[in-house]
């Protein structure tokens, strides 16, 4: 066992410190119930699941803003979409932050079935899926009838 193979009774304070050192942050990464972390210039949250998610891991990566433009409702309509396409068990979903107007990918993972290596690949996954939205708008090929237009993000945390 490495360590980061998660130890029978992880925590999530084991877990934002073996990220820490994954990621090569020195500074702690926040309070003992939340996180924030940069990957690959992309900004992530992570809060600890309480009652009744306790020995949970909720994340949060930001997209970046819904441009104003005449496109708005295709855009917002390509995310409902691409919810469509990535339900299942531990995939994420996207949503609006009604406090900043801002899109975000959400998740929540079970602290039993995840370690800090895991999570960090998942999270440049997201990251690298954030930088194409926020160039394309997930909105290339629109006019295209095409059955290969997902967005899936391919990577749940939950097995």
């Amino acid at each position: 066992m490495n360590a980061f193979n998660r130890p029978e009774g992880q925590t999530f304070t084991t877990l934002l410190q073996e990220l820490a050192v994954l990621s090569g942050v020195t500074t702690p990464l926040g309070p003992r119930d939340n996180a924030q972390l940069d990957v690959e210039g992309i900004g992530f949250t992570v809060i600890e699941g309480v009652e009744p998610d306790q020995g949970t891991l909720v994340y949060f990566c930001d997209f970046g803003a819904v441009p104003e433009t005449t496109q708005r409702a295709d855009i917002l309509q390509r995310l409902l979409e691409a919810n469509l396409l990535m339900c299942g068990t531990g995939a994420p979903t996207f949503a609006v932050n009604f406090e900043t107007s801002r899109v975000v990918l959400m998740g929540r993972a079970h602290l039993a079935e995840i370690d800090a290596q895991r999570l960090l690949n998942a999270f440049a996954q997201y990251a690298n899926q954030a930088r194409s939205w926020q160039q394309t708008y997930f909105l290339e090929g629109q006019n295209k009838p095409s059955g290969n237009q997902q967005h899936r993000l391919r990577v749940p945390l939950a097995n």
